[in-house]
């Protein structure tokens, strides 16, 4: 586990964000977040947001840190950035998105809040005027994205300003968001038309429901600046943008396991298949996953080893593919079938995690650590290696690393009593000769001590 260095900022926290105090109090937000939000730890959804958020901040301007981009499962459609390039998307925006390029272009207006600075220069304007604290953002970040509304008005006023929104609801930024984002777009690869065709539907649904969409509240749309948008992506050359093969498949999983209910997608995803144009790949995909949630788990197979023989190194099938094995308990099949996927792809997440949980079922925890050590020696803040190696140091008997692994799990979701508390289990689990672990895990200790009471000052 790498802990973050706070940065030493003080009474005048916000006063001045640099970059590099930017990164580090987005850090420690994000990790707050996922405590309190229902963040989604899929790694196939993981690996398809951070690959299209990236390939969008390639093409911006003003990059000052590596982004992350993460999931809510939740159905309203919306998305948010917080400080330190850390930008968060609802399951429901993709759910709802007709194409790639509609889906990309909520991304890329959140990559232009951040590239230019918006939620920083907010930030500090803010805080001129009521000292900010990590609490009052953090506490506006989630009513955000659970009730935009109340979320602006409570940021509002913790902050001594009732008379300024937040900062997406400052006209001048959200045109910039969308000129910015726009060409970033465009830059990308995509259809820069897909931004008002996104908010023209939206704004139709808004008007036919009795609360307004979460999206609108926290991105007011006005027919201006729907206009707006329609002139400014007739400037960029027409194009015809097919949708990736990852987005159909990723929005079928979304379905099926995030949108629909699991009775719901079975029937959704079977009369899909009926439609025209719908007997395609993405759609048999959500019905194996529909049919594998509702365990029926013969004809999920059939259906999953039909599309492996049609493209026999896809991640999205190798995944449920997997599931299903586990769940007929074929272990040592599913070990082999993975074991093959690893030789090819041994950094792959999806891969390695799948081969990880398939190893811990078959009690073979000696390999499932290995697996997941390498893992997070270069992905340390994923949350399912973590909870998976901390339940093969359990079975193993291990108990000093299991608590050690059960504390860098709480730091990875903020929660800094729980983490402190664990290092001192693993301290009482070593035996008495194991100096050298000792003085490691005290020193560990110390830092995360150390960590947490400067956070509490901020």
């Amino acid at each position: 586990m790498a802990l973050n260095t706070l940065p030493d900022i003080g009474g005048n926290a916000f006063s001045t964000l640099t970059p590099e105090k930017e990164k580090q109090i987005g850090d420690v937000l994000i990790r707050q977040t996922r405590a309190r939000l229902p963040m989604v730890y899929d790694p196939l959804l993981d690996e398809y947001l951070n690959a299209l958020g990236n390939r969008l901040v390639a093409r911006s301007n003003d990059v000052k840190f590596p982004f992350k981009f993460y999931w809510v499962n939740n159905q309203e459609i919306n998305a948010f950035a917080s400080l330190g390039g850390n930008i968060v998307s609802h399951t429901g925006t993709l759910a709802v998105s007709e194409s790639e390029s509609e889906f990309a272009s909520v991304i890329a207006h959140e990559v232009a809040h951040v590239t230019q600075r918006h939620i920083a220069r907010f930030v500090e304007a803010q805080n001129q005027r009521s000292p900010l604290t990590i609490a009052s953002l953090l506490g506006s970040i989630i009513l955000a994205t659970i009730n935009p509304e109340a979320g602006m008005a409570a940021m509002a006023a913790s902050q001594g300003a009732a008379q300024q929104s937040a900062i997406n609801f400052t006209r001048s930024n959200e045109q910039e968001a969308d000129r910015i984002g726009m060409t970033i777009l465009a830059e990308a690869g995509f259809d820069p038309n897909a931004v008002p065709i996104f908010f023209s539907r939206l704004s139709q649904q808004s008007r036919f429901v009795n609360q307004q969409l979460a999206f609108l509240q926290t991105h007011p749309l006005s027919q201006a600046r729907v206009s707006d948008t329609r002139l400014r992506a007739q400037q960029f050359p027409k194009r015809f943008v097919p949708d990736s093969q990852d987005f159909t498949l990723t929005k079928s999983r979304i379905l099926a396991r995030y949108h629909y209910s699991t009775k719901d997608a079975l029937i959704i995803f079977e009369r899909m298949l009926t439609e025209p144009g719908g007997n395609t790949r993405a759609n048999h995909y959500g019905l194996a996953i529909a049919k594998l949630d509702n365990k029926n788990y013969e004809e999920a197979r059939i259906l999953i080893e039909d599309l492996l023989k049609q493209d026999p190194y896809n991640l999205y099938y190798l995944d449920v593919y997997t599931d299903i094995l586990i769940a007929e308990k074929k272990y040592e099949q599913a070990k082999e079938f993975l074991q093959q996927a690893y030789l090819l792809r041994p950094n792959n997440q999806v891969v390695t995690l799948n081969y990880a949980n398939v190893a811990v079922k078959s009690a073979n925890y000696g390999l499932a650590v290995h697996l997941l050590r390498n893992l997070l020696y270069y992905k340390d803040d994923n949350i399912l290696a973590y909870d998976l190696l901390s339940e093969a140091y359990k079975a193993q008997e291990d108990f000093a690393k299991y608590y050690e692994t059960r504390s860098d799990l709480f730091y990875q979701l903020a929660n800094y009593p729980k983490a402190i508390d664990d290092l001192n289990e693993a301290l009482n689990s070593l035996k008495p000769d194991a100096r050298l672990e000792n003085r490691r895990i005290e020193a560990k200790k110390r830092q995360l001590q150390a960590e947490f009471e400067r956070l509490q000052r901020m």
